[in-house]
């Protein structure tokens, strides 16, 4: 299509993208303040479309009225003929006139329709509503759309002019805003101070050669909090400086400008610097603090000549304390000598044993896999009675033994299964010892090197390799085991160490023998 102003010489053109609607929002096109021009034309053009379509008789099928001739040319015409055609169906009488009132006090005549009523469609609010209601609603829709399309053709006019207003003016040059540097940014090379740069270079200048470094230098936001947060000399820990002149002064009294609780790098910073002075100014004054105080027992003289002072310190008794297991016991004093007696606490030292053959099995207390003491080894115990905690070597030993009498000596063994550990408190395992030894034996013929035939008499065999019938063989083993272990152990008072032990059910667990020995470290 040829635009209208195609020869509008010598204006220059504008693109109606650049021209902004400035008018309030029209919510039945969906046109907001703000759009382009494009877009308003555009909207405005469609919407007169579409009501131009509605409007246009054309687009209606009336061929079921097979109208040969004198069919509606218009759109007033086309509804006048619907009225005609409805009033005829609905028995209205056309030569019965009816006065209607409305609220403003207007009247109107109308044919009377008798007991005829209709039900409107959804955009006419629905529900039941008599022909000449219905057709004063479609009449009053038809006004409306009468009134919008004359609103249009006022706003697309003054679209028009705005629009040829805007082609007439002269396009705008977009200039980059400029200003000048007071220090040098950049390296590569720097722009100098007292140039005037355009915004845009002065930005990517900094950023590319002065943000990133720095930000590589100092460490991100993150890094700086948590570097702060490492302050170790808080407001309230004691300044050095004057901790003689002034005993007892905390750092944010001594110094009011130490933050407390710094947040900032610069607070962080202002503390390092104060930390720094109030060390440095208390070693330039450990020569002037020097104090020599006697305490007990003690005297102090001094002698100044020049800047030395020469301090006497002169004792009059000695005093000795044992600590630990050490004991100072002093004695009257003697022509003003008192002697001291160190000695010793002995340390504690706990011993028991238990020997008495047993089958932990069978005792009441088994239970499989569970440690206990069987009965006769409940003596294997040591509570500490010092009232104090204290450290101890705790060592144990115990002996098993698996005794098997007249076994078949043909593919039998021998098998005990004994655990022993320390255990605290008759619940806790501080070591343990899994011990569970066993032996397999088979009698051989010593000329065939074969295993010998289970038989079940004594009978005297004096032609070897004649592969007898009729043997006896009654054989004796004992599979004997001898464990020893030891584990430190911390007891609290009243806390104790026990040897316990343990088996399987379906085993042997023959135990001959066991003891303990604590000691106190």
């Amino acid at each position: 299509m040829k635009p209208l102003n195609l020869d509008n010489s010598p204006c220059s053109p504008v693109s109606s993208n650049c021209i902004i609607w400035q008018g309030p929002d029209i919510p039945c096109i969906k046109l907001c303040k703000g759009d382009t021009i494009s877009d308003v034309v555009f909207k405005l053009a469609t919407e007169l479309c579409t009501i131009l379509d509605t409007l246009k008789v054309t687009s209606y099928d009336l061929a079921c009225f097979n109208l040969a001739e004198c069919q509606p040319n218009t759109f007033q015409e086309l509804i006048q003929f619907l009225i005609t055609r409805i009033c005829a169906l609905e028995n209205v009488d056309p030569t019965t006139v009816v006065t209607t009132t409305t609220a403003d006090g207007t009247s109107t005549k109308s044919p009377a329709v008798t007991n005829f009523l209709l039900t409107a469609a959804p955009c006419f609010g629905g529900g039941t509503v008599t022909l000449i209601e219905y057709v004063d609603l479609i009449a009053a829709r038809i006004c409306s759309i009468i009134d919008d399309i004359a609103q249009i053709n006022i706003d697309i006019s003054s679209l028009d002019i705005r629009v040829s207003a805007l082609e007439s003016a002269v396009p705008p040059v977009y200039t980059t805003p400029t200003f000048t540097l007071s220090c040098a940014i950049g390296t590569t090379p720097p722009l100098a101070s007292g140039s005037t740069q355009a915004i845009n270079t002065v930005l990517q200048k900094f950023i590319n050669e002065e943000w990133c470094p720095m930000k590589v230098a100092l460490g991100t936001p993150a890094d700086l909090s948590a570097a702060i947060a490492t302050q170790c000399i808080a407001g309230t820990d004691l300044a050095l400086a004057v901790q003689y002149t002034s005993p007892g002064t905390i750092m944010q009294v001594a110094y009011p400008t130490y933050v407390a609780a710094p947040v900032s790098l610069s607070d962080f910073i202002n503390n390092i610097w104060i930390a720094l002075c109030d060390l440095r100014d208390r070693v330039e004054n450990w020569e002037k603090d020097v104090i020599v105080a006697a305490g007990n027992n003690v005297t102090v003289s001094s002698v100044t000549v020049a800047n030395v002072t020469t301090y006497t310190v002169n004792a009059l008794d000695t005093i000795v304390v044992g600590t630990d297991d050490i004991t100072v016991t002093p004695s009257a004093p003697v022509a003003g000598v008192t002697t001291y007696t160190v000695g010793r606490t002995p340390k504690i030292n706990f011993y028991a044993d238990a020997v008495i053959p047993v089958d932990i099995v069978t005792d009441p207390g088994f239970a499989d896999l569970v440690y206990f003491q069987p009965a006769g080894y409940t003596g294997l115990t040591y509570t500490n009675a010092s009232g104090a905690t204290k450290d101890f070597i705790v060592q144990v030993s115990y002996q098993t033994e698996s005794n098997y009498t007249g076994v078949p000596a043909i593919q039998s063994g021998l098998s005990n299964w004994v655990d022993g550990a320390i255990v605290k408190n008759a619940a806790v395992v501080q070591y343990e010892n899994l011990s569970r030894p066993s032996v397999g034996f088979q009698m051989w013929d010593s000329v065939t090197n074969t295993p010998v035939t289970a038989i079940t008499a004594e009978t005297v065999v004096t032609t070897p390799s004649t592969n007898p019938v009729d043997i006896g063989v009654n054989a004796n083993a004992v599979l004997r085991e001898t464990v020893n272990f030891f584990s430190k152990v911390t007891l609290n008072a009243a806390e104790s160490a026990s040897l316990f032990f343990r088996s399987r059910v379906g085993n042997t667990g023959n135990l001959l023998k066991a003891q303990i020995f604590v000691q106190e470290l």
